[in-house]
């Protein structure tokens, strides 16, 4: 609060005072009191005058600094109206019973769209676990009776099957913290179980797979874990091509980290898609010509990566291949992060 905003603002008490200060001058002129007494009672007026004028500014400006450095402190300023203590000038009061309502009126709205997004997730898992069902079912009618129009469908479904998990990870997504559990695991285990569930993919379509030095130690949360392995080899094999196609999952160790790349000769990224590659619905350029992609995939996979505290990045040749490398920090820097 600014000394000269207060007085602007009490510019007209001021003037106010000063007129009345006039007129009464004038008035103990008129009835012949003495100069002595006529100054005494300016001199009075005007000390009362500036003494309501400097407590009320001493009052306002204690408050409001306070006010600015709690809110300066607070890394969510919403809260302020929760901590905030009441004024004790009138509009002070004023304010705070008005930003008291206003609170309470946000937290009623805030509270009805938790409560409706909570019903919107858990009816998104039903339908998840529901649909589940008939795919696993078709898959096993398929597996009795194997064709080459059957082998069709079977890729089908699986790719149904990787669309729905996106969407359960997705509604889950924003709740991460609550649904999972670093723990130390094996990283061979994991990939091996993604590998198998695309093994058909990798068979028919004779892409090569090269697995290079994964008996490593890591600490993650397994389940998600395979689903962001799931969306990068996904990725990978449906920009690889057929017949000559490669991927090659390997490690590489640093101080504190442990390096997982997943490397593909497809058809790459161009150098202007790829900084935007983790952008939620972003399908750049290959995506333009792939008219089933959206998007989704590589951006859970940051958004998961960043909830568990991994790190994941991208580095591409166009016509040469793409490169997905996920860093596992060693398990005392979680400590930290606990």
């Amino acid at each position: 609060m600014k000394t000269s905003a207060y007085i602007k603002e009490k510019l007209y008490l001021i003037c106010i005072a000063f007129l009345t200060s006039c007129i009464t001058i004038l008035f103990l002129s008129a009835i012949n009191v003495n100069h002595e007494m006529i100054l005494v009672v300016s001199f009075l007026f005007w000390g009362m005058v500036l003494a309501i004028l400097i407590i009320e500014y001493l009052r306002r400006v204690g408050y409001y600094r306070r006010l600015q450095e709690t809110l300066t402190q607070l890394d969510k300023k919403y809260l302020i109206t929760e901590i905030m203590e009441e004024p004790l000038f009138m509009d002070g009061r004023i304010m705070y019973d008005t930003l008291k309502i206003v609170d309470k009126s946000m937290n009623d709205y805030v509270n009805s769209y938790k409560i409706t997004q909570k019903e919107y997730k858990e009816y998104v898992e039903m339908w998840v676990h529901e649909i589940k069902t008939p795919l696993a079912a078709a898959k096993l009618i398929i597996s009795n009776n194997p064709n080459e129009v059957t082998h069709s469908i079977y890729e089908e479904i699986e790719k149904v099957e990787t669309y729905v998990d996106q969407a359960l990870f997705y509604a889950r997504s924003t709740s991460v913290e609550k649904d999972y559990a670093i723990k130390e695991m094996q990283l061979a285990p994991t990939i091996s179980k993604v590998i198998r569930k695309h093994s058909k993919t990798f068979i028919y379509e004779k892409i090569k797979i090269t697995l290079t030095d994964l008996d490593k130690t890591i600490y993650s949360d397994s389940k998600w874990l395979e689903f962001i392995f799931d969306q990068i080899i996904t990725n990978a094999l449906k920009y690889t091509p057929s017949q000559s196609g490669e991927i090659k999952i390997y490690t590489s160790e640093e101080p504190q980290m442990t390096y997982v790349h997943i490397q593909d000769n497809g058809i790459g990224i161009p150098a202007a898609d790829l900084p935007r590659i983790f952008d939620r619905g972003f399908t750049g350029n290959n995506g333009r010509k792939n008219e089933k992609a959206t998007g989704m995939g590589l951006y859970l996979c940051k958004t998961l990566c960043d909830k568990l505290y991994l790190k994941i990045s991208a580095s591409s040749v166009p016509s040469k291949g793409t490169t997905i490398t996920i860093g596992f920090p060693a398990s005392d820097m979680y400590r930290m992060h606990s």
